[in-house]
């Protein structure tokens, strides 16, 4: 008995990866997001996409679709912009871009579900403008300060300057400021515990601006 094949296209889907389903995202609350975000004009919406690994990703759009870059600040808008079009379209959300001129950092932690106690503690340290992430399992916070040259991201711990957007909720954890505070010391010391420095690194974020 012969079995009969696939058509070309219908094996060529089957071979595929599965696409794993996102998160439903937490809603924006505006209200919450403290002002120091909300008058700058550096917003684009984001929606989750995944690429044919099926890794997910939150890229940012300009209002009219196309990509904004971290790097480029003709590609930012104002916040109420941003949040009209995440209300209006197929958007998941509103992002944030980091920039030197700014003062601020912003702190993402991801995955803390599996490091409750440490993602606690740096959130005790640091004591600022605190919200959840997107998917419910990440925190986001936001500190006045800068930080020296070194390692950006280690494991589930990364911390930003510039040249990187972020996704902000306005899901603020209760018994946090509602404003972003300067923390120089408590900053250094998440710093130097989470995430440190080499040489490479160092280099790295030398080249990128901080």
């Amino acid at each position: 008995m012969t079995t009969a094949r696939l058509p070309r296209w219908l094996a060529a889907l089957s071979d595929q990866p599965t696409i794993p389903r996102h998160p439903r995202p937490l809603d924006v609350d505006r209200g919450n997001i403290p002002s120091e975000l909300r008058f700058r004009d550096a917003w684009a919406v984001w929606r989750y996409e995944a690429d044919r690994m099926g890794r997910i990703s939150k890229p940012p759009y300009q209002p009219d679709g196309t990509q904004a870059e971290a790097s480029e600040s003709s590609t930012w808008s104002p916040f109420e912009t941003a949040y009209a079009t995440f209300q209006h379209g197929s958007w998941d959300g509103v992002s944030f871009a980091l920039s030197l001129r700014w003062g601020i950092v912003g702190i993402d932690l991801d995955h803390i579900s599996d490091h409750r106690r440490e993602a606690e503690e740096i959130a005790h340290t640091l004591h600022s403008y605190t919200e959840r992430s997107p998917g419910g399992d990440g925190l986001r916070i936001f500190v006045k300060g800068s930080l020296p040259f070194g390692r950006r991201r280690r494991d589930w711990v990364e911390a930003y300057t510039t040249n990187r957007f972020l996704t902000v909720t306005g899901q603020r954890l209760e018994g946090y400021p509602r404003t972003i505070e300067s923390r120089p010391s408590e900053l250094a010391k998440v710093f130097w515990e989470y995430l440190g420095q080499d040489a490479a690194s160092i280099k790295r974020s030398m080249q990128r601006g901080g």
